[in-house]
């Protein structure tokens, strides 16, 4: 029940649609008409409730990227096997974990795809929606997750339109004269930003004994029972009462024209997307969800910043700015529909800009494992398992122009820091043991003019690092494995990825911090090494 993707509504973009819709004034329910859809809650909708991280599926795997991206996001293809880009992988992980929150959005599309005949019941095994198991339906668990994800991708985004109720109310009533449908996600506001997202189906609208219009509701918290979503016409406001999380108690939430409706057309949910985080004018043939096999393209326009839900769900809060902590022109946060209450969990950030993350645990009841990914065009770096205390402010400086990231902790922290590098030949690495015990500073810096990738540790003490590589090309897959390697203070530990041969050790060596070049040849010794 989680939408990323979202950012506070531009007015303007109801003012466009107005035109669109006008010609569906007369039908305006304020007048007493009823309209529906023809969705029928009990048998249309699903019998299982909406769920996040608390019940056993299989959300997004190599194959639904595959449908949805084409084979761009495939580091090599056998027979029907796809092993994924390192950068689509991490991709992929961090879009399962936006679904611990919750799968509103999947659900809400994929009902009215059933319903209007996009998709059969009959393909996960049952004649309606609402005969569907859940439990060992691995094909049906794929698609609700491929359809919650469209929410941060081309073309399902364009498509979103952000109304007041008046409007949003004609723009449904005129899509059921014509069959299609929409996902409809509502928001609060919390300083001014959208959080505590949710989706639901609408499929009717009538009018209410106290002059007011009630939008009936598929509300995939509550299954099998219709909803109703109160709206003040005259006013344009609306009031309903869920839940963003479906283990949270429900709230309620209000909007009006300061915080419109969200429509989401479900056909685009349906057809392959554009690939947000492939390396630009790479394209492919996709088919999606629903079959139809379209081309589909690579790259974006930003790099995109997200903690970890359970980590924002605890209370861990972060900020971008510049060096000197000011705003960014262009960034923009991105709140989850139906996550945990609080501040939005990602940010997307202009491409080539470089920027801090400011990670503040002052919200914290106590101490709260956090992961940060940062996602660009072919390649990716996560900070995984660090601790925020409470109160505690970690920092992390990305410069997509010299690939350098940097975390900053005044607290007990021991991250592991990673990076993925897409291409004909593909790498991922990730430098453990990274021990921060009295605060300090990890550094890690790919320099693709040379083939390697450095990372020290500014801490007290003498740390000991180990690495971890993946190799991936169109012959096959290799991993190494690394013992621990002490560094002095001032000493970088510098791998040569690219002048690693498969089945050997990696070339690795010492440099004084801040450079790539060796001074002191290292024997690497293998913990483990592969070669499937």
């Amino acid at each position: 029940m989680l939408i990323t993707g979202r950012t506070v509504p531009l007015l303007a973009t109801a003012v466009s649609a107005m035109a669109i819709l006008s010609a569906c004034a007369s039908d305006n329910p304020a007048a007493g008409n009823q309209a529906t859809s023809g969705f029928d809650v009990a048998s249309n909708g699903f019998s299982f409730a909406n769920y996040g991280d608390d019940v056993a599926v299989t959300n997004l795997d190599p194959a639904a990227m595959r449908a949805m991206f084409g084979d761009q996001v495939c580091a090599r293809v056998a027979g029907d096997t796809c092993t994924l880009q390192p950068t689509a992988a991490e991709w992929m992980k961090q879009q399962n974990d936006d679904m611990a929150g919750g799968h509103c959005f999947g659900l809400a599309g994929l009902s009215w795809a059933m319903f209007d005949g996009a998709i059969t019941p009959q393909r996960y095994g049952a004649a309606t929606a609402s005969e569907l198991k859940l439990e060992g339906n691995r094909a049906l668990q794929t698609d609700i997750a491929a359809v919650f994800v469209t929410q941060s991708t081309s073309p399902t985004t364009e498509a979103k339109l952000a109304l007041p109720p008046s409007q949003a109310i004609a723009a449904l009533e005129q899509a059921w004269r014509k069959g299609e449908g929409y996902a409809l996600a509502i928001f609060n506001l919390k300083d001014g930003e959208p959080v505590d997202g949710h989706a639901v189906t609408p499929t009717a609208v009538k009018p209410l004994d106290d002059g007011r219009t009630g939008i009936v509701l598929y509300d995939n918290n509550f299954p099998g029972e219709p909803q109703v979503m109160v709206v003040d016409l005259q006013a344009e406001t609306w009031t309903y009462t869920t839940s963003a999380d479906p283990g949270e108690d429900p709230q309620q939430y209000t909007g009006g024209t300061d915080n419109p409706f969200e429509l989401w057309p479900v056909a685009p949910m349906l057809g392959p997307q554009n690939c947000p985080f492939c390396e630009g004018g790479q394209g492919s043939e996709a088919t999606g969800v629903a079959g139809e096999t379209r081309s589909v393209s690579g790259g974006s326009d930003f790099t995109t910043v997200n903690v970890n839900q359970r980590a924002n769900a605890a209370g861990v809060t972060f900020t971008v700015t510049d060096d000197a902590g000011q705003p960014i022109p262009g960034v923009q946060p991105v709140s989850p529909l139906s996550g945990p209450e609080g501040a939005p969990s990602a940010a997307r950030v202009p491409k080539d800009v470089p920027f801090v993350v400011r990670i503040d645990g002052s919200r914290l009841t106590q101490a709260a494992d956090t992961d940060l990914t940062i996602i660009g065009p072919g390649y990716s770096y996560g900070i995984d398992t660090f601790t925020v205390g409470v109160g505690e402010v970690e920092t992390v400086r990305f410069d997509p122009s010299t690939n350098r990231v940097s975390y900053t902790t005044t607290g007990e922290s021991a991250p592991d820091i990673g990076l993925t590098l897409d291409g004909d030949v593909s790498y991922g690495l990730i430098f453990g043991g990274l021990a921060l015990p009295g605060g300090g500073t990890v550094t890690v810096t790919l320099d693709e003019s040379t083939r390697t990738v450095s990372a020290t540790a500014g801490a007290v003490g003498q740390p000991a690092v180990d690495f971890d590589i993946e190799r991936i090309d169109s012959a096959g897959e290799d991993a190494f494995a690394s013992e621990p390697i002490e560094l002095a203070p001032d000493e970088a530990l510098v791998v040569e990825y690219g002048a690693w041969v498969p089945g050997g050790p990696v070339p690795a060596g010492i440099a004084t911090a801040g450079s790539t070049t060796i001074t002191e040849r290292l024997e690497v010794v293998a913990q483990t090494s592969a070669t499937p």
